[in-house]
């Protein structure tokens, strides 16, 4: 039963779903008319370590199978000592780890139905409530959560670790322009989930936004290490917009009439005359659907199908 709760845990979490300055000594302008020799004042030595050297401390900590918090404490520590390019490097390398950890770590939350009840009495569905903890064992797990880059989700009753990307912004300031689009995108799922109990957890037009920058990501970085992972999370924004959730359609059941507010919402998308991929779905979507009465008929369902990755 305890390996049935770990695998549905883990699939839950997969579905909600990384100054340098110079000082100069002071220049005096009185001459110096004396024949007394100058002492001359050597500069200090860099404390900090070369780049090379922090990289090569990085990589052999991260071979040698380190815990996460231990990764974060070295970057805390010099990440602003290493190029943006570096410091991409260590944010991506960190996530790696974050993902592979993260089914070892949910065993600390589903290994115990004890501890679940605890959570939902003390949680009762809100994960902002952390302070003042008095249970130790709960408290621990919080802290060991928190230094280790993750945050505690719920859905279905269960509380479990995921990857907390609003954290990373810690790092991404000092990465590429690239690394910080892909963790801002991120961040935004992780802030908020887009969905939950098979619902959609956001607004119609928070899901043509996000969809938006996801795909304005794919396009200005088509080399990105990260192109599979916004590309998966671009394909389910897609059927988002097409098909909704179960508890969340997009077509009343009962009628079979588009969503109003989703309607209005992909109008002014198209609208906005955006160079996209993504609109242009919008735009030719809603064509069909003019022609069959904002209906959803075997017409608009089939052409909504062939615009998704929708499973034969």
């Amino acid at each position: 039963m305890v390996n049935k709760k770990i695998w549905t845990v883990s699939t839950l979490a997969s579905m909600l779903l990384f100054s340098a300055g110079c000082s100069f000594g002071n220049q005096s302008t009185d001459k110096n008319n004396s024949n007394e020799p100058v002492e001359v004042v050597q500069p200090e030595e860099n404390p900090h370590a070369s780049e090379e050297q922090v990289m090569s401390n990085f990589n052999n900590l991260i071979a040698n199978n380190p815990e996460i918090s231990e990764v974060i404490q070295f970057m805390e520590e010099n990440v602003s000592d290493v190029s943006p390019q570096n410091v991409s490097g260590m944010i991506l390398a960190l996530e790696d780890l974050q993902v592979n950890h993260l089914p070892i770590f949910e065993e600390n939350f589903t290994s115990s139905e004890d501890l679940q009840v605890k959570f939902r009495n003390l949680f009762k569905g809100d994960t902002s409530k952390i302070e003042n903890m008095a249970d130790a064992e709960i408290k621990t797990l919080l802290e060991e959560t928190k230094n280790s880059g993750y945050k505690i989700e719920t859905a279905e009753g269960y509380y479990f670790p995921i990857i907390d990307y609003q954290f990373y912004k810690t790092f991404s300031a000092n990465a590429t322009k690239e690394i910080q689009d892909y963790i801002e995108i991120m961040a935004v799922e992780s802030n908020q989930v887009p969905a939950k109990y098979a619902a959609l957890m956001i607004s119609w037009d928070e899901i043509v936004d996000r969809a938006l920058e996801q795909e304005a990501f794919l396009k200005q970085y088509p080399s990105s290490e990260r192109l599979d992972e916004v590309t998966e999370l671009y394909k389910r924004y897609e059927m988002f917009t097409f098909f909704g959730l179960n508890n969340t359609p997009l077509f009343s059941y009962d009628t079979k009439k588009i969503d109003p507010e989703a309607k209005a919402l992909y109008l002014d998308a198209v609208s906005r005359e955006i160079k996209s991929d993504y609109t242009g779905m919008l735009n030719s979507f809603l064509e069909v659907l003019a022609k069959n009465n904002d209906t959803l008929t075997d017409e608009v369902d089939a052409y909504r199908k062939d615009l998704t990755d929708f499973p034969s």
